[in-house]
């Protein structure tokens, strides 16, 4: 569900407010001590108000957060965070069938990113003569299949993932493509709130690494839980919704060819 848009009279009531009812809004005194009408021109004032930072915020703090480095939770990063970059659904009957295409990156030292492994990567190749470029995370990209229940609104992921790198064999300019792991993800999944913007992937959810480069240990499965939030519109603007339920905005980079993406956050067990 999309919240509805707010009227114009709400957006620009703060500008009907007379300088001495101003001063007590801005002051924050108790809605119970205004006279109704004022106390809906001030709460109006202040929701023009918190847009206007959440706006500025966007613009000036978006692109130094980048993608994957966001943190739209509320808590400590996510361990590794994809992007869903294009999906086809088929409804049958009280199923939602789909299937997704997503981008993103993990951080050094988790299940889709051990140690060492970028470094071994650009050793192993210098020995064919392909130059590796190490990266401060782990790209990852994967390729997965969802099934929603629309009467329970539970379901199951699966797919394949592949860790990957760039190089000058592929291309040193555009996003990462030679594969130096891959492997298998299964996990159940909930819609965990009213409006649908929120999907948790449940506890006992794995990724399961099946082949590495020659020579590198084979990491074992890797038990996850995490969230899919899916972006809507509030006030003209394209945000997720927080653990806390507040707006975040989507960022620069979060999206795909212009439109805001679907977020999936993991956490490794």
């Amino acid at each position: 569900m999309v919240p509805r848009e707010v009227s114009a009279d709400a957006v620009f009531g703060a500008q009907a407010l007379h300088g001495t009812e101003r001063a007590r809004c801005v002051a924050g005194e108790a809605p119970g001590l205004l006279p109704d009408s004022v106390t809906t021109r001030c709460r109006a004032m202040w929701t023009r108000v918190t847009w206007g930072v959440l706006v500025s915020a966007a613009m000036l703090v978006g692109p130094a957060l980048g993608t994957s480095e966001a943190n739209h939770g509320g808590g400590g990063h996510p361990d590794a965070v994809l992007y869903e970059l294009t999906e086809h659904v088929v409804l049958r009957d009280t199923l939602r069938l789909a299937t997704s295409s997503l981008e993103g990156s993990a951080r050094r030292g988790s299940a889709l990113c051990p140690d060492g492994l970028q470094a071994y990567a650009k050793a192993v190749f210098a020995m064919v003569g392909v130059h590796v470029r190490e990266a401060s995370r782990c790209a990852i990209v994967a390729l997965g299949d969802s099934q929603i229940n629309l009467a329970s609104f539970g379901g199951r992921i699966s797919g394949n993932f592949w860790v990957v790198v760039n190089s000058d064999a592929t291309n040193l300019t555009d996003a990462q493509e030679l594969v130096i792991m891959n492997g298998t993800f299964v996990g159940t999944i909930q819609v965990a709130d009213a409006d649908g913007r929120i999907i948790d992937i449940l506890p006992g959810s794995t990724f399961t690494p099946t082949s590495v480069l020659p020579g590198f240990p084979l990491p074992p499965t890797a038990p996850f839980t995490g969230k899919f939030r899916l972006p809507f519109t509030l006030h003209h603007m394209a945000v997720y919704q927080s653990d806390r339920g507040r707006p975040m905005p989507v960022l620069p980079g979060e999206r795909a060819l212009g439109d805001p993406t679907v977020r999936v956050e993991v956490d490794f067990d």
